[in-house]
């Protein structure tokens, strides 16, 4: 009887054993050298970069499979991290307590600000920081352990860059800044012989060229009140907003300081720590802010402005006019910018060694995947309908005598 007993036990155990197997793969996205990515690790991150994206850029969201874009470049990000995690481990780095004390303390900072008042408020910081945690489902020791983790592969890189990365000597950065002023002058000579010699440079030129452009162009410092209005709203509800918008400059025409009537009314929180402040660069805002930003003197208050996604209510608090930008002004940056490519070229190619080396096992799929494989077979079955025809083309020619 007792045997039974142990050979029941046994086989118990193991079907329990290859159950538990089993949740565990469910609950993950991929595995790297046989550790998984959990799937709640992978969701949390997904989430914040989809707010992130709803702030800052909401049409990308509303792109065909939009969230499946983002979710294998979080992936992508998640398998990246373990990579370095698992060879921070085999370099053995080592991580003291104070470095992640000292880490803590530095992320608890920036939750000082109370996003609800837009004031400092040191007492309250640890609490929001604890809800934050909260909020990612993450426990005070998880998230220790993942900054220690995080700290052990920032020493890594440290180390391995130092050796393979080429330091910033300033004809690096002269070099650079002849291309980005050939660009800002639309020398057109000087950049058709640029992209004849390496047209990833004549591109990287027009990109710092346009941000350039954008940084020394005509500016206007403005106060800022937002009411929001999304597509789905009703005609009644978008009315009241606009209802809304113009009790508010009725009130601000009354006396009531702006700064107020922004911490009162507006519903960009980002803007609260900053009084509703922002700098607005000529022919970036959209048009109706843009005119009004550029037309209106210093110290005005314009009428509600309406756009796409809501109504404005601006101040003009400073102007400043279009400037030139010499290579002096911005050498410091050109050399750091060049320093940065090279480290992420860097940071690139060791994190692509250690993929190649890497056993990644990817268990998650995506509604494109289906609509990415049928796009692959239809690309393929034209290749093949396509030499068919040529070999039959060549096939019904007569033979040359």
């Amino acid at each position: 009887m007792k045997k039974a007993n142990k050979l029941f036990l046994a086989v118990l155990l193991a079907a329990v054993g290859v159950n538990l197997q089993a949740k565990v793969m469910e609950s993950s996205v991929a595995t790297v050298n046989g550790r998984p990515i959990l799937a709640s690790e992978y969701d949390t991150y997904l989430d914040g970069v989809v707010e992130q994206y709803q702030l800052a850029a909401p049409q990308f969201l509303e792109q065909p499979y939009a969230k499946d874009i983002l979710g294998r470049e979080v992936l992508k990000e998640l398998i990246s991290k373990e990579l370095l995690y698992q060879a921070a481990e085999e370099e053995k780095i080592q991580v003291k307590d104070s470095e992640i004390d000292a880490g803590v303390n530095e992320i608890k900072a920036r939750f000082i600000v109370d996003e609800k008042t837009g004031k400092p408020d040191e007492k309250g910081a640890d609490k929001r920081f604890n809800e934050a945690l909260k909020k990612q489902g993450m426990s005070f020791k998880a998230y220790k352990n993942k900054l220690s983790k995080d700290i052990a592969v920032r020493k890594l890189m440290e180390e391995k860059l130092k050796v393979t990365v080429k330091p910033v000597e300033e004809a690096d950065a002269k070099a650079l800044y002849a291309n980005v002023e050939a660009a800002m002058k639309n020398n057109t000579k000087k950049m058709k012989a640029l992209e004849k010699e390496d047209p990833a440079k004549l591109k990287e030129a027009q990109a710092i060229a346009a941000k350039l452009k954008q940084l020394t162009g005509e500016q206007v410092r403005i106060g800022h009140i937002y009411l929001a209005v999304t597509k789905d709203m009703k005609p009644e509800d978008v009315k009241k907003k606009e209802d809304l918008a113009k009790q508010i400059k009725k009130e601000i025409d009354g006396g009531m300081d702006f700064s107020e009537a922004v911490k009162k009314y507006t519903e960009d929180k980002n803007a609260l720590a900053s009084g509703g402040d922002m700098i607005l660069i000529k022919g970036v805002a959209p048009k109706a802010i843009d005119e009004k930003a550029f037309s209106l003197a210093v110290g005005k208050v314009s009428d509600p402005i309406k756009s796409d996604i809501g109504y404005h209510i601006i101040k003009i608090k400073e102007k400043r006019a279009e400037r030139s930008i010499s290579y002096d002004d911005i050498a410091k940056d050109l050399a750091q910018y060049i320093a940065q490519q090279r480290v992420q070229l860097a940071m690139a190619e060791y994190i692509e060694d250690l993929y190649n080396k890497a056993d990644v096992k990817v268990t998650i799929t995506y509604e494109s995947d289906a609509l990415l494989e049928a796009a692959q077979k239809e690309a393929q079955a034209k290749a093949d309908a396509e030499k068919d025809a040529k070999a039959d083309e060549k096939a019904a020619k007569p033979a040359k005598k």
